[in-house]
């Protein structure tokens, strides 16, 4: 069966550098390789299960957040040799043990998030963490595989006794060295090593006979005798005895933990498995975090529908230009032309690698609402195939590169074509690569074309199976913006190219001399086209900033408003609370004096026809302080506590400019003044001994020597 893209294919994209970038983020040996060996071969049930899997694991990523599985090394030849009844050595042991830390770790980290992340679940659910067998390997191996003293009571017991006879050994012969009378003279040196696991001091030939004890070695030169002295030849023997009940013990320890892991093999390779799945999903979702990727919509019918689509490998050093690359249902192929170093191949590449990526399961850098079909195969083909070995111009050789396309691609296929037809005489290379766009686009071929053919760019424009695409290039600053707009040919800016580089200014005049005049209509309208874009793009910018300032005056107005019916509710309520008050106290004078003229009304006296005077002249008053009660109400009632200053704007604010916060109801002055444009649109401000940023339409500028902290209350 015919792979979805040919190893040449994939280098030309760059996959493999891309499973390099993978497998950077990958912890363990294994899974590194797994990342490594990916190939684009998933069916469209595998795709989603994939991305299924990866999506929570990558919101986790993007948080900082990984399964702590750490650098476990491949334990493949452990696990056959346990399961072969082998006894197994202090470093594969000691590996075992890392894999069973590894398990609890991951273990427990699942546990911790499994509610957020349904792939932790699982892998928790499937994973077996073995604490007693840890705990035994833990306990009697060392960090390097060494066996620990504690690993057995009888263990300790021989080390313990082999280092008391060695220390004896020791003191013997300093003895000997420095005090026998009878072994000094024929001594070659005053010291003591061992030889054959035997303590023996160097003598000198002449010795021989004369020192009791046996000689076990002689140097390389013959002149130096390594004896060992009778009195320490039964603490030496002792201690051989000893080395081999050691070597018996460690014998027996090991064999004693390679049946617990021989016991638990199929459960330890299980876990392993496990992990380093966990390993290569984290590893995908560590770098779909990194480029923002995400799931996309997968279509049964062969569609191109990338949106907001960012190369993967441009994305990780430097922000990425994305781009809408499609084509409509009746559309086959895209044809993308415009300037050199314009983005044309950056463009193709990006489609090729990210069909590439959902094939394998790895998450796209594009928008959710992308629709992708996995086709069935994936060509490619550039213009650059010269091969002087084997007498290929770069013309030959981009012709038997396009021979089996032109021989299998089929409905159900990717093709993309960079720079088709280069390399022979324009009229030819034109019509070579009509012929082979119409014969593709016939047999229903969907695929991305870049080309600088004026020929190939009218073939849109005749004939609906084909769509125009162009890189932008700025007419303002002579540079490319790497935007591919779509249903517009591009032109190719050589000369505007060539003037950015840098070519000497009489070379670039005497070319702008030999083109005039040669420019095609196609490209005279095109650049009419692109100007006036331009200058659209530029009126939508400025359209943006006004209406981005009027949004501005709206929201300190606004705040304004808020401020003013703050102020109002406020002054309301002290008017109100003083309006009781007052009232309250002259309603009980008038209901006294009623009460009174009542009284006097009954007695009908000249003394009560007194007092019903006076009580009407005090009714009256009472009433007159009344009616002035009202009217100071009444004018109360329009706040007198204006707010302070005129409205700011930021051509007016300078430092030291004195200005009223709304929001804090307070005075302050200017620290600094925001550019406007971006972050920096804020103004610093100082307030008593706090300096903040303020946005501009929450300032009111005051007056010189205007320093109302807040609108004044009432009287």
């Amino acid at each position: 069966m015919l792979a979805f893209a040919s190893a040449q294919t994939l280098e030309k994209l760059e996959w493999p550098v891309l499973l390099n970038v993978l497998a950077d983020f990958s912890q363990t040996l294994d899974g590194r390789d797994t990342a490594l060996a990916r190939t684009p071969n998933l069916s469209s049930v595998e795709v989603s299960e994939r991305w299924t899997a990866v999506e929570p694991l990558k919101i986790l990523a993007a948080q900082g957040l990984k399964a702590p599985i750490g650098a476990l090394i491949p334990l493949a030849h452990v696990f056959r040799a346990a399961a072969k009844g082998q006894v197994l050595d202090g470093p594969s042991l000691r590996a075992v043990a890392e894999l069973l830390e590894a398990t609890r770790r991951v273990h427990a980290f699942a546990a911790g998030y499994e509610a957020r992340c349904s792939t932790l679940r699982r892998t928790r659910a499937r994973i077996l963490p073995l604490p007693k067998l840890l705990d035994a390997i833990t306990r009697a191996v060392g960090p390097e595989g060494e066996l620990l003293d504690d690993a057995s009571p009888e263990l300790a017991r021989i080390r313990r006794g082999k280092q008391q006879m060695r220390r004896r050994i020791e003191e013997t012969l300093t003895k000997l060295l420095h005090g026998d009378q009878d072994l000094m003279p024929y001594l070659q040196d005053d010291f003591f090593t061992v030889r054959s696991e035997r303590y023996v001091v160097p003598m000198k030939l002449d010795g021989r006979g004369r020192v009791k004890g046996m000689i076990l070695d002689t140097s390389a030169s013959g002149q130096t005798l390594y004896i060992e002295p009778l009195a320490i030849a039964p603490m030496n023997a002792h201690l051989l005895d000893l080395d081999l009940e050691e070597k018996l013990e460690i014998a027996r320890i090991f064999r004693e933990l390679s049946a617990q892991v021989e016991a638990d093999t199929e459960t330890l390779g299980h876990n392993y498995e496990e992990l380093i799945n966990l390993d290569v999903l984290t590893a995908e979702a560590c770098l779909a975090a990194a480029q923002q990727a995400g799931p996309v919509q997968l279509s049964d019918r062969p569609c191109l529908d990338l949106r907001d689509a960012r190369h993967p490998l441009l994305s990780r050093d430097r922000k990425s230009i994305s781009n809408a690359i499609g084509l409509e249902q009746h559309h086959n192929i895209l044809i993308v032309s415009g300037p050199n170093a314009g983005g044309k191949t950056v463009v193709l590449k990006t489609v090729g690698l990210l069909h590439l990526m959902a094939k394998a399961g790895l998450l796209i850098p594009a928008d959710p609402t992308s629709n992708l079909h996995l086709f069935d195969h994936l060509y490619l083909e550039m213009g650059d195939a010269q091969n002087l070995s084997a007498n290929l111009s770069t013309f030959s050789g981009h012709l038997l590169g396009l021979k089996p396309i032109l021989e299998t691609a089929g409905a159900r296929d990717l093709v993309l074509l960079d720079e088709l037809a280069v390399g022979t005489d324009p009229e030819t290379g034109a019509a070579i690569g009509a012929a082979i766009l119409e014969t593709l686009a016939t047999r229903g071929v969907r695929g991305v074309v870049t080309t600088h053919f004026d020929a190939l760019k009218s073939m849109a424009l005749t004939d609906q199976r084909f769509r125009n695409g162009s890189m932008e290039f700025s007419l303002g600053n002579l540079r490319p913006t790497y935007r591919l707009l779509l249903d517009l040919p591009g032109q190719s800016f050589g000369l505007e190219v060539a003037e950015q580089i840098g070519l000497p200014a009489a070379v670039l005049q005497r070319a702008k001399e030999l083109r005039h005049g040669q420019s095609s209509s196609l490209d005279h309208a095109v650049k009419s086209l692109m100007l006036a874009r331009e200058e659209a793009n530029q009126a939508t910018a400025k359209a943006t900033g006004e209406r981005l300032q009027a949004e501005s005056e709206r929201l300190r107005w606004q705040q304004e408003v808020e401020h003013m019916q703050e102020a109002r509710r406020k002054a309301a309520q002290q008017l109100a609370d003083r309006y009781d008050s007052r009232l309250s106290d002259m309603r009980g004078e008038f209901e006294a004096t009623l009460k009174e003229i009542k009284q006097a009304a009954k007695e009908q006296d000249q003394d009560s026809r007194a007092a019903v005077l006076q009580g009407r002249q005090r009714a009256d008053q009472t009433l007159k302080q009344m009616g002035q009660t009202v009217g100071e109400i009444q004018r109360g009632y329009d706040i007198e506590g204006k707010l302070p200053g005129q409205p700011a704007s930021r051509e007016q604010l300078a430092p030291n400019t004195p200005v009223y916060i709304l929001p804090l109801k307070k005075t302050g002055r200017v620290l600094r003044v925001g550019s406007g444009t971006g972050t920096d649109e804020s103004i610093e401000v100082e307030v008593g001994i706090l300096k903040l940023r303020v946005p501009l339409h929450d300032l009111r500028i005051l007056s010189p020597g205007e320093g109302v902290a807040s609108p004044r209350p009432n009287r």
